[in-house]
């Protein structure tokens, strides 16, 4: 039947981005960017040139989705806690240790994809997605009265500029230490805020516990 046909060739499809992916993985890492070439992806799959080329029309598509395939299992990690009966506070903390393990295990490959020039394609299209969930687990912390009223998305959006940052740490060539820092820095200020002061000063400008908002 034509459906079962059209869903057989997904499935091939799909197992075969899937090997080209491992593939360019392993050309990257041995040759970088400039060396990778679709004529050692395609030996590297196993497959002829030709063959590659009918999942793929140029090295730049190929590379752009290596850098979506890449990233993709984190945000569906993250998107998978935030939708979990977790607490709000627990969810960020968890997404945070999440990310530093998924960077840390493909660090080689996060710092090849700064040196190209398609790193700011991939920030535009996973960084909705990332404010979206940072903004309703925000949501979800006011309604149970561990963060304060205010305006969740922009507290979505200051966090993943924090994480932005951690990328930047890494691409910079940080330490594991000075990774591990900075998210457990961050884990802190989330969980018991970056300053002491709990009474507004005489400027009015600080909120405390018994302010309104």
């Amino acid at each position: 039947m034509p459906r079962q046909s059209d869903k057989r060739k997904a499935i091939v499809t799909e197992v075969m981005r899937e090997a080209i992916f491992e593939a360019a993985a392993s050309v990257l890492c041995q040759h970088g960017i400039s060396g990778t070439t679709m004529h050692r992806v395609a030996e590297a799959a196993n497959l002829t040139k030709s063959n590659l080329y009918n999942y793929f029309r140029d090295k730049d598509e190929l590379l752009q989705f290596f850098n979506t395939r890449l990233v993709q299992p984190f945000l569906e990690a993250i998107e998978e806690i935030s939708k979990s009966d977790l607490p709000a506070l627990q969810k960020l903390e968890k997404i945070l240790r999440a990310m530093r393990e998924y960077s840390f295990r493909l660090k080689g490959l996060i710092r090849l994809i700064r040196e190209g020039d398609r790193e700011s394609e991939i920030r535009k299209n996973i960084r909705p997605r990332i404010v979206k969930i940072f903004t309703a687990i925000f949501e979800q912390g006011i309604r149970e009265g561990v963060f304060r009223s205010h305006n969740p998305e922009h507290t979505g959006r200051i966090l993943h500029g924090a994480l932005a940052e951690f990328v930047e740490l890494l691409a910079e060539g940080a330490s594991d230490d000075e990774l591990n820092s900075f998210v457990e820095s961050l884990i802190d200020g989330i969980q018991h805020g970056f300053s002491f002061q709990t009474e507004k000063s005489p400027a009015g400008d600080a909120w405390s516990p018994n302010s309104s908002n």
